[in-house]
């Protein structure tokens, strides 16, 4: 679980962006436009099966036009994604640079004390895999999270507005596929972050093993490494194993209860298109929504335990980079 204490400590991390906070602002404008113009597609697929059937609401719209603006739609929407990923990449490739940088040049001038009491695997572990999961998420992760959020609110407000009855069926639908995804969530990240650990203290073991090859071969412990190696190895299958299971449950919970929910309110549309309620256009429209955010509500899960390792590397790194220098 995340507290308080430990976000703060890790939004520290983020003064190694402050100097690109430019290209991250952009970014993050770029994301939203991006999000907002996505949301585009799905109320434009109902408005061409409500032109295809004449419906009158839209006399003056045939379907030449609508193609003609859907190919404009998708040309701007492939040069903003094209420019949200190039913005975030220079804040993730020059952001992760200097952290790698400032690590270097903080393990270098520590005292012999600080190698004495830590392992050179474990130091070398976050220098590279705890630095890797940070690089992933200011270039990936962040931006997906935050785009899943603005799919989230858009589709629930575009409901809401379109096909007010159908969207207050679903969001007495829905909360219980975010319960369930928050109890298997958390399952989910304590596994992880369990495997981990073992991963780390394998690695260790390997590193420190070729580092004292000489003192190995010397005393013929080349069996007792053997045997260390393999039941740390062992530990990490069996924990990788729990945490593969854990996360096939979760995949059937989401399909399962997902699918079964939208095909209840695909239901109840239907029954809406028959007493004239609604139009069919807009009762796909509805289904497509509905499918975007199902995909962002899982997705958020996805990205918040990704978000969670990501806090977890930053604790690390941020416990060397305080440590005093001699």
């Amino acid at each position: 679980m995340v507290s308080r204490e430990s976000l703060r400590e890790a939004l520290k991390i983020f003064e190694f962006v402050r100097p690109y906070r430019g290209y991250f602002i952009a970014g993050l404008v770029l994301l939203f436009l991006s999000s907002a113009v996505f949301m585009v597609f799905p109320y434009v697929v109902g408005l061409m099966l409500d032109v295809a059937q004449g419906n009158a609401r839209f006399a003056n719209v045939n379907l030449k036009q609508i193609a003609g603006f859907l190919v404009l739609v998708l040309a701007f929407q492939g040069v903003v994604s094209y420019y949200r990923v190039m913005t975030f990449a220079q804040v993730s490739e020059k952001g992760t640079a200097d952290i790698r940088r400032a690590l270097y040049h903080k393990l270098i001038s520590l005292p012999m004390v600080f190698f004495e009491k830590n392992r050179v695997g474990d130091l070398v572990s976050r220098l590279t895999n705890d630095v890797e999961k940070l690089y992933n998420t200011f270039y990936f992760v962040l931006a997906e999270f935050l785009r899943q959020i603005i799919l989230l609110v858009g589709g629930i407000v575009f409901l809401a507005w379109q096909t007010p009855k159908l969207a207050g069926i679903m969001l007495a639908v829905f909360p219980v596929i975010v319960v369930g995804a928050m109890f298997f969530g958390r399952y989910i990240r304590k596994l992880s972050k369990q495997r981990q650990e073992i991963l780390a203290e394998t690695n260790t073991i390997l590193d420190e093993t070729l580092q004292t090859i000489q003192a190995v071969k010397a005393f013929t412990n080349e069996l007792f490494e053997v045997g260390r190696y393999s039941k740390t190895n062992s530990r990490v299958v069996n924990v990788s194993l729990k945490y593969a299971s854990g996360r096939a449950i979760f995949s059937v919970f989401i399909i399962t209860v997902l699918f079964g929910a939208l095909f209840f309110v695909i239901w109840m549309g239907m029954r809406m298109v028959q007493l004239g309620e609604i139009t069919a256009g807009q009762l796909i429209s509805f289904v497509t929504f509905t499918a975007v955010i199902g995909g962002a509500i899982a997705g958020l899960g996805n990205f918040y335990s990704e978000l969670v390792g990501a806090i977890g590397a930053t604790e690390r790194i941020r416990e060397i980079l305080k440590t005093p220098s001699e």
